[in-house]
């Protein structure tokens, strides 16, 4: 295996300005493969607030590697490369947290933040939704270049099995206002998907009204296909990009 190369990947609450050159098209596998080249994630898992979460198992579906996170919510985790993966992450008290379909370069270090919300304040969001049972897709609204606006944006799920709503603020995951009807300004805004049906097998989530960059997102050594699936009971996330 070549030297690592650091790779910095911008899931939900890191900015990803100045990504734009780095953008490439890039077809993910349908079905995930298995070799013998690795790479690594590395990261932090944090409450809304910011604050990290110690002891929570951080593992990787399908081919089972885990780790948990110390005193700091950081944690770090050697995976297999080229293969399309989805990390589940659990805390007592906590609702699981999905960070879903990303595939890593042999060799390359991604880091991401992986933020969870306690069981309380899932229950709280999937009742705003359409299906009780359901799950939470907290929706990341990022520009590559660091300088375009998603204000005034909507957010489409398809297929329409969910609530889509906005927070009043484009602060952070601030809880989804019913009175809200589109994306406001912020440095860090964010959609919400509520109460949407599980195990659905390909879901999506477009931009409407400002540009979006189509994925696949192909960012440095990591590409996220831009498809999810969504657990019952579980928060997935998803980021979507503008120019």
């Amino acid at each position: 295996m070549r030297n690592s190369e650091r790779v910095t990947v911008f899931a939900v609450l890191a900015s990803l300005a100045g990504c734009a050159d780095t953008l490439a098209p890039h077809t993910a596998p349908e079905t995930p493969t298995t070799g013998n080249d690795r790479a690594t994630v590395t990261g932090h898992v944090l409450d809304t607030s910011g604050a990290p979460v110690a002891g929570a198992t951080v593992t990787v579906r399908t081919s089972g590697e885990h780790a948990t996170t110390d005193r700091t919510g950081a944690f770090t985790l050697d995976i297999p490369a080229s293969t399309t993966l989805t990390l589940a992450t659990t805390a007592p008290n906590m609702a699981p947290t999905l960070l879903q379909q990303f595939l890593v370069s042999p060799g390359a270090i991604a880091a991401v933040e992986i933020p969870m919300v306690t069981s309380d304040h899932f229950k709280s969001l999937v009742a705003m939704g359409m299906n009780p049972s359901g799950g939470v897709v907290a929706v990341a609204l990022k520009s590559l270049s660091g300088s375009g606006s998603v204000a005034g944006a909507t957010v489409q799920l398809t297929p329409s099995l969910g609530r889509v709503m906005y927070a009043a603020t484009g602060f952070g995951m601030t809880d989804p206002d019913p009175a809200m009807a589109m994306v406001v300004a912020g440095d860090d805004p964010y959609a919400w998907a509520l109460g949407v049906q599980p195990h659905v097998s390909i879901m999506q989530l477009a931009l409407h009204g400002v540009k979006q960059v189509p994925p696949p997102y192909a960012i440095d050594e990591v590409t996220w296909p831009g498809t999810f699936t969504v657990d019952a009971g579980a928060l997935t996330l998803v980021t979507l990009f503008t120019p």
